[in-house]
């Protein structure tokens, strides 16, 4: 996975990501603004990974995503600005939801997640993942084309840290 770690709204982090401005570090790798100047071809989901202010005065920190294909996975193009990321298996609390991804319904959605495992074995597994300020409250995952207007499909990650005990037989 590459990975651009920026502080902004996620909305203008998007149009970045998408290429509707062309400041974009993402779009520009994937175009061929490596190293090794090669084109990689756009996978999905885009994930933003959200890290909250600790005020309000404060910005959150977003870490936007994209995975990169099978082909790049042994030797990605480095670029400036841009960190590769490679995660070990993860368990995820996911909540899906339809539309074009905006500030309020990503709040609305985690919330509405979180809510669903209140209470559970999961909700505590999600806390203990958070223990380090490091770590995200939440993930978005965007599947569709910036183009697509119908029939989006969008997900709302929370990791989660299972105790062995937890873990299926």
């Amino acid at each position: 996975m590459i990975s651009w770690r920026v502080s902004d709204r996620i909305l203008r982090i998007l149009a970045y990501v998408l290429g509707c401005d062309r400041k974009s570090l993402l779009f520009d790798y994937i175009q061929g603004k490596n190293k090794y100047k090669q084109q990689i071809e756009m996978t999905a989901p885009v994930i933003t990974e959200v890290l909250p202010s600790d005020g309000p005065f404060c910005e959150s920190l977003f870490r936007i995503s994209f995975y990169l294909p099978k082909v790049n996975q042994a030797n990605p193009p480095p670029a400036e600005g841009l960190h590769i990321q490679k995660w070990k298996s993860t368990y995820l609390a996911v909540r899906q939801f339809s539309g074009f991804v905006t500030d309020y319904n990503v709040g609305v959605e985690a919330a509405a997640l979180e809510a669903s495992l209140a209470d559970t074995v999961w909700s505590a597994a999600i806390k203990k993942s958070q223990k380090d300020e490091t770590t995200s409250v939440y993930l978005v995952a965007q599947y569709n084309s910036p183009f697509e207007f119908s029939g989006r499909v969008n997900e709302i990650w929370m990791l989660v840290d299972l105790e062995d005990e937890l873990l299926p037989v």
